[in-house]
């Protein structure tokens, strides 16, 4: 058994550099313009991959990984049909999302206004560029007859070699065509949020608190959208493996709209309008100490999508992550998130009585178990790979709840 901790996919110094000047860029926004904030957004999020990617290249040549399923030593001459097999899965794969936007309608109104601005402006030059990286990437592919070429051969007539390869290439295009729209809606509005916060930080004693509150979730959200966008090989940031289960899609999709907002609202409110602030106004300095806790939470999960770079994902396998807060735990975003709600909400503080305190308590601890359950299938499904294996065995004997922990990490 191997005693050491496996190396991470991403390296996390590089993606704090990057977040830094990614931030830059966003905060050189004007307020007044939205589709000046959309675009500052985009070139942010581009910033961000960039930087990533062109370090992992040049200096860590992660191209060269196993892993990608390229090889580079020994390049063939690409096959021009089978080229265009797989960029016809890839036209159908696509046809399917369009229907699905076109059919549910979640998907028409004005909430996903921003996604559909910034797939406006891009889709131009991804369908420029998508065939020549087709081309260029059937030459080093160690096994071109993937989920693309299987889903372009359907409309031969021919029966799929691997209906597991259709089912996982689809998986994989579904975690995108749902969490990417969402993603960057929820980053528009959160980038308007902290320039608001910011304008505001010295009106209350707690501005400081608001404003590092949404930075936090900006900070998350830059890398869930670079994560979501940029599945691709040649930077072994590309999708290994999908969630299996049923039981682990539920899970992860019931913490997310527009799914939470239904269950929330009829099973899962656990706040009743009063919160920490009001509660310890009458005493300022545990105030600020609440305060400086909440924010330490929320900072820590975020830095957990940090730690991904290019590879932030739910619901898939990209690479296995152990630097930056996984050096410590095997969830730590999931433990610093859930941790932040009980400071946030103060659930056992009810100005209703103590009966209602006592149903906020138990209806979070609900919600706690819906992530202690998504930890689980996610533990389940990672550990097909050896490297988790080695890394969640050597988190029991180093991590940071190796003793009062350990019943989380078994």
């Amino acid at each position: 058994m191997a005693s050491g901790k496996p190396l991470s996919a991403s390296f996390f110094p590089t993606n704090l550099a990057a977040l830094f000047i990614g931030l830059v860029v966003l905060w050189r926004i004007d307020q007044a313009d939205p589709t000046a904030l959309l675009r500052n957004a985009v070139i942010a999020c581009l910033v961000v991959a960039g930087i990533i990617a062109a370090v992992d290249v040049l200096l860590f040549k992660v191209y060269r990984r196993p892993s990608t399923g390229l090889v580079w030593d020994r390049p063939g001459r690409a096959n021009l049909q089978r080229v265009g097999v797989r960029l016809v899965g890839l036209a159908i794969t696509l046809i399917v999302i369009a229907f699905a936007y076109w059919l549910f309608p979640e998907y028409h109104g004005s909430f996903y206004t921003p996604f559909w601005m910034v797939l406006r402006a891009a889709a131009p030059w991804l369908l420029l560029i998508t065939p020549f990286y087709f081309w260029y990437l059937d030459r080093v592919l160690q096994n071109p007859v993937d989920g693309y070429w299987e889903v372009g051969m359907l409309v031969t007539g021919r029966r799929p070699t691997s209906w597991t390869v259709i089912a996982q290439h689809f998986g994989g295009w579904t975690v995108k065509a749902f969490f990417v729209p969402l993603m960057v809606v929820f980053l528009a509005r959160e980038i308007g949020s902290t320039h608001e916060a910011l304008r505001r930080i010295s009106e209350t004693q707690l501005g400081w608190y608001d404003f590092l509150y949404h930075v936090s979730f900006l900070v998350d959200l830059l890398f869930c959208v670079v994560g979501y966008c940029l599945t691709l090989r040649v930077v072994d940031s590309h999708i290994r493996s999908t969630e299996p289960t049923a039981g682990g899609w539920i899970v992860a999709l019931v913490c997310y709209q527009p799914f939470y907002s239904i269950v929330e609202s009829q099973y899962l409110r656990y706040e009743d309008g009063y919160y920490w602030g009001a509660w310890l106004a009458p005493h300022p300095g545990i105030e600020t100490v609440w305060a400086i806790a909440i924010v330490v939470l929320l900072f820590i999960y975020a830095l957990a999508t940090v730690s991904f770079g290019l590879r932030f994902s739910n619901l898939t396998h990209r690479g296995i992550i152990t630097s930056g807060p996984y050096r410590f735990s095997k969830h730590p975003a999931y433990l610093a998130k859930n941790a932040s709600w009980w400071l946030v909400s103060i659930p056992f503080i009810s100005q209703q009585g103590p009966t209602e305190a006592l149903r906020n308590c138990a209806v979070l601890l609900l919600l706690n178990l819906i992530y202690f359950l998504r930890a689980k299938t996610e533990e389940r499904h990672l550990s097909r790979d050896p490297a988790y294996v080695t890394y969640a065995q050597w988190i029991e004997r180093n991590g940071l709840f190796r003793g009062l922990g350990r019943w989380f990490h078994r």
